[in-house]
């Protein structure tokens, strides 16, 4: 069983087997079970994740944090080691909180003079 998150879809992906799929199932609005041939689920996506579960956090790894911020990961890389961008460092690899990365981009809003 393996997880993988989507995070430019909000959406998570539980994948049950390696089989391919045949057919695919909306449970709700919220969830589509993927179906071999013989009907058997190979995995479920979830959508809407981050709507869903009040709970999870959203950690980014620093090619996440470059998607999410539509930017190279050079810059990412950069802002974090200069200090301008919050990070977590686990061994060698940087981790971002999706609050933070909201944090960065609204601290550098530029407003309108009037």
């Amino acid at each position: 069983m393996k997880l993988k998150i989507d995070r430019s879809a909000n959406a998570a992906y539980i994948k049950i087997t390696n089989k391919p799929v045949k057919e695919t199932k909306a449970v709700s609005e919220y969830c589509h079970v993927d179906l071999d041939a013989n009907g058997v689920a190979v995995g479920i996506e979830l959508l809407f994740v981050s709507e869903s579960l009040d709970d999870f956090k959203f950690w980014l790894d620093l090619n996440g944090a470059a998607q999410y911020f539509q930017m190279s990961p050079e810059t990412i890389r950069r802002w974090t080691k200069s200090g301008q961008l919050a990070s977590y460092k686990i061994g060698r690899d940087y981790r971002f909180k999706k609050e933070d990365l909201d944090s960065f981009i609204e601290r550098h809003k530029v407003v309108p003079a009037h």
